[in-house]
């Protein structure tokens, strides 16, 4: 007994030990790596001295091994190999990063998407949308609203859409660009030879706290280490950022079409005539749609800058479905509830089973109404997907 309990014990440290240093070596990821800022090149010396032996220039950009410091400079060894001294005003170590709690936009269904407001207000013009996942540094806290930055733009979102993570503050968001969205490596150093701590799925933001030549160093999911910047594009570039025109471009659009020049469309709250009207839009204004209904989509207009829902007969619609629909989905593969009004005491319509594709009326958040079977009615949000 006493002989198991000893090697129990024993078991029990060897792995509380391996932990330590598996966990340790992933901490330590970049510890010793500096990458070369705020001059164009950076000289090389042989002793701490700005007057001492030359032994070459490195753009910036470059990346370094950090081996010592003496007087204001570092004792480095260059990607080429070489070893000597650099000026330790124009070399941004990597574990000289401030740290801080970041708030990563988390909704509870994934194909939903949180504002970025001007002001901390509901009815606020909406800067961009933003998708799960995407990092954000809280400069404030406003009464249930973050005030925070994503890179040069600033603005507010809720704070019940996100989660906190206390990591490096990055300068920016950049998105894993990978062929069929194949995962990428995140390594311990700014080598393809270097460790390879974790891998990423292809269209997932990542925080960038140092951009160097060929390698970027970023943080994701709380992991820190270095990509390649050949799978990395800056800012919100995934394929439903493409889609919605949040990160640069998108195929698919509508323009308002009026029936008269001096008209304006009124751009709402909500998918009703008796909401209140966020925006008017004059024929010609481009909108991205966010989801398109029959009688109804949710678009973003740029021109405003704000979301909001517009009546589809007055849209002209480019390279997108002239029926919209979308597939019931029920987590256990069961019936879905098509119901008369947008309410759950209101009475079944019909019963939808799982995997039918329904014509969608009027897009929503909470309710969507549809057509199926030649019935019209409303199903629970929760009970749709975009993807067939």
């Amino acid at each position: 007994m006493k002989a198991r309990l000893k090697r129990s014990l024993a078991f029990g440290l060897a792995m509380l030990l391996v932990f330590a240093l598996t966990t340790g070596a992933i901490g330590a990821a970049g510890d010793n790596y500096a990458v070369i800022t705020g001059t164009d090149t950076l000289n090389l010396r042989a002793d701490a001295s700005s007057s001492s032996q030359w032994l070459g220039t490195y753009n910036r950009g470059a990346w370094v091994t950090i081996l010592d410091n003496k007087n204001n400079f570092y004792l480095v060894t260059t990607s080429d190999g070489k070893t000597g001294y650099m000026s330790k005003n124009y070399l941004a170590p990597v574990q000289s990063l401030p740290y801080g709690n970041v708030a990563i936009v988390n909704n509870q269904k994934e194909s939903a998407f949180l504002n970025l407001r001007t002001t901390p207000s509901f009815s606020a013009p909406v800067v961009t949308i933003l998708y799960n996942g995407v990092p954000l540094n809280i400069l404030a806290t406003n009464n249930g609203w973050y005030q925070v930055q994503m890179g040069t733009v600033t603005g507010y979102v809720r704070s019940d859409f996100t989660y906190l993570s206390y990591q490096p503050l990055g300068s920016g968001v950049a998105t894993i660009k990978t062929p069929n969205n194949t995962a990428v490596n995140m390594r311990s150093g700014p080598s393809g030879s270097a460790s390879v701590l974790w891998q990423f799925a292809g269209d997932r933001y990542v925080a960038v706290l140092y951009k160097g030549t060929g390698w970027w160093y970023v943080c994701i999911d709380g992991h820190v280490g270095f990509i390649s910047s050949d799978y990395l594009q800056e800012g919100l570039q995934s394929a439903r950022d493409i889609a919605a025109g949040s990160g640069g471009g998108t195929s698919s659009y509508a323009e308002v079409n009026n029936p008269k020049s001096t008209q304006k469309l009124n751009l709402r709250e909500t998918p009703s005539t008796a909401a209140d009207v966020v925006a008017r839009l004059s024929s010609g204004a481009k909108l991205t749609v966010l989801r398109q209904g029959t009688q109804w989509c949710q678009v973003y207009a740029q021109g405003v800058a704000a979301t909001g829902y517009v009546m589809t007969q007055y849209l002209k619609l480019y390279n997108l479905p002239s029926t919209p629909s979308i597939t019931i989905r029920h987590p256990q593969g069961s019936y879905v509830n098509l119901r008369s009004s947008p309410a759950m005491t209101s009475s079944i319509v019909a019963r939808m089973s799982s995997g039918s594709n329904v014509t969608v009326l009027i897009p929503g958040t909470d309710w969507v109404k549809i057509q199926y079977g030649g019935q019209t009615g409303y199903v629970i949000e929760y009970f749709t997907s975009y993807e067939n």
